[in-house]
């Protein structure tokens, strides 16, 4: 048997760390001055924090920002997902069983394990963070949320600012690493971490604060999230240096580990709009607009001057006029009636406000279209309920150019998501006792294996019925050669594509029979007609036998009027 190498030591680990947080850093950087870009155009209150500017109230950004047709754009779009992807007063997703452990006494722990992990999401700070992480996919293409217990409620959530941290990809490109740059003051450092954990430069920096209650700066402090390897763990331990997930804080200044500790799942969740090649940063919508965000950003100031000359026009005075020209409202001008051609005229105002108008609009179009807003407003401007098939029909291609970023979305974010939300309440104790059927051994215990998720929400409804469209299109074109041709509907599985429809279309899982019992319902139907059939052939016969005069004992007829009777 190979040696166990031993631990690293907290030095080794922080300068491994540090090592790695400055390979990541050189990764990103070529990334900055685009996010820098787009944060002016579509999200002016991050744009001070690309470069890590201090954080402080101001205009600066909006002064150079003339159009905010991006930055409405944006808002649409993360409004939109808020409220027909993971909506907060509706229930938009479902636990369910893993396959091959569906049995009912499963299936309803499950449903009521939903119920709770709802609750819960909605007693937290879940819709906030989440609106913000849409508010950095539009804009950025990356965003990253970090799920942990709360202390206020059991689940808290943070969306990481985009300057504030680097990602890695595994070997089946999914972001597995996650490192961080932080500032805290000393009064944080104590409250987060206790004195004992400090570095000796904190601990006299907690001195100094006890003594005159004074803050002096902050401290850059590494946090690091990533796969733990099997050399940092020992077989057989499961206590909080030896989870599969390792989570580490260390002091940049002085390469002190300051927190070694883990969890039992991946406790982020950094999501790509859509992928950019071979990187492991995104691309958004926000990057598809820049160039008329741009345009109509200069198209608008330059608008704005025609419109300012419009309404006060240049003028060309004579010489001989100079500080004589009143252009108050009702002013009056004296001049001289022998010089007729010496008078104040209006001079090069004749700009075609109309064509700005028209490129403006084309411009703003071509940034809503690629920010989905006509799509969200198809939904926000709906007047009645109507069915997912309703809302397929009207935003088939609009639905079909959104898939691709719902489910990277859904793979990448909140599938994930909710399993460690589901984790966290089941470690704490709030679902009830899980059936015996359901656990399974692991080398440390037993365990409940990871639910699968559905969506109900509006939009995975929609996406979802387009099935549904497809096959309302067949039928449409089948259904009068069905007339004559009635065998050609042995070409569908009609009982699927009844279930999976209603399913498509939101009815609620329960509402549907298991196939057990519409079988038997199937069966007991089938017998009811067969019964009839032999009671009215033996209604026939008698009415045969009548007209034939009589029925002999003994045949087979009389048994079969009998029996009937």
């Amino acid at each position: 048997m190979a040696e166990k190498k031993p631990r690293r030591s907290g030095v080794q680990l922080a300068l491994s760390c540090g090592q790695r947080l400055t390979s990541l850093k050189g990764d990103r950087s070529v990334w900055d001055a685009l996010w820098d870009d787009l944060a002016r155009y579509i999200m002016p209150r991050k744009a001070n924090l690309i470069y890590h500017v201090q954080n402080s109230p101001g205009t600066q950004y909006n002064d150079v920002l003339f159009d905010s047709t991006a930055v409405q754009a944006n808002q649409v779009l993360a409004n939109g997902m808020l409220s027909y992807i993971t909506p907060s007063a509706s229930a938009w997703f479902s636990l369910d069983a893993p396959s091959g452990m569906d049995s009912d006494s499963v299936k309803q722990w499950f449903q009521k394990c939903t119920e709770i992990l709802r609750l819960e999401l909605a007693r937290s700070n879940f819709a906030a963070e989440i609106h913000e992480y849409y508010n950095d996919s539009g804009a950025f293409g990356t965003a990253c949320i970090v799920v942990m217990p709360g202390k206020q409620a059991s689940l808290n959530f943070q969306t990481q600012s985009i300057a504030s941290y680097y990602i890695a990809e595994d070997d089946e490109g999914i972001v597995d690493t996650l490192f961080r740059e932080l500032n805290y003051d000393i009064r944080k450092l104590v409250q987060k971490f206790g004195i004992d954990a400090l570095s000796p430069k904190m601990k006299e920096a907690w001195a100094k604060f006890q003594e005159c209650g004074k803050i002096e700066g902050t401290f850059p402090i590494g946090h690091a999230i990533y796969p733990r390897s099997d050399d940092d763990r020992e077989p057989g331990k499961a206590d909080k240096k030896n989870k599969p997930w390792a989570s580490v804080y260390w002091s940049v200044g002085d390469n002190h580990v300051i927190e070694n500790t883990g969890f039992d799942e991946k406790p982020f969740f950094a999501g790509r709009f859509l992928k950019w090649g071979d990187s492991v940063y995104g691309y958004c919508p926000g990057w598809m607009a820049l160039p008329e965000a741009r345009q109509v950003n200069f198209l608008v100031k330059q608008m704005d001057a025609l419109a300012e000359v419009s309404a006060f026009p240049r003028f060309l005075v004579p010489s001989t006029m100079v500080d004589e020209v009143d252009l108050r409202a009702g002013g009056m001008t004296v001049f001289n009636e022998n010089m007729p051609n010496a008078l104040p005229k209006e001079w090069m105002t004749g700009g075609r406000y109309d064509i700005g108008l028209d490129r403006e609009k084309l411009k703003k179009e071509a940034i809503e279209k690629a920010f989905y807003v006509d799509m969200f407003k198809m939904f926000a401007s709906l007047d009645k309920q109507m069915t997912a098939r309703e809302v397929a029909e009207r935003s088939a291609e609009k639905l079909v150019q959104f898939t691709p970023a719902f489910d990277r979305l859904t793979t990448e974010v909140i599938s994930p998501l909710l399993r460690r939300c589901f984790g966290i309440l089941a470690r704490a104790g709030k679902f009830p006792a899980a059936p015996t059927e359901l656990q399974i051994n692991t080398e440390n215990g037993p365990a409940i294996p990871d639910p699968e998720i559905s969506y109900n929400s509006r939009i995975a409804l929609a996406i979802k019925s387009l099935e549904n469209t497809a096959f309302y299109r067949s039928m449409e074109l089948l259904g009068p050669m069905a007339a004559n041709r009635p065998d050609i509907l042995d070409n569908f599985d009609l009982d699927t594509i009844a279930r999976d429809s209603s399913r498509n279309d939101g009815m609620p899982a329960d509402w549907l029979l298991d196939e057990d019992e519409r079988d038997k319902i199937r069966d007991a139907r089938a017998q009811e007609i067969q019964k009839a059939q032999e009671m009215q052939m033996a209604l026939a016969a008698s009415e045969a036998a009548k007209n034939a005069g009589s029925v002999k004992s003994d045949s087979a007829l009389a048994g079969a009027l009998q029996k009937a009777a």
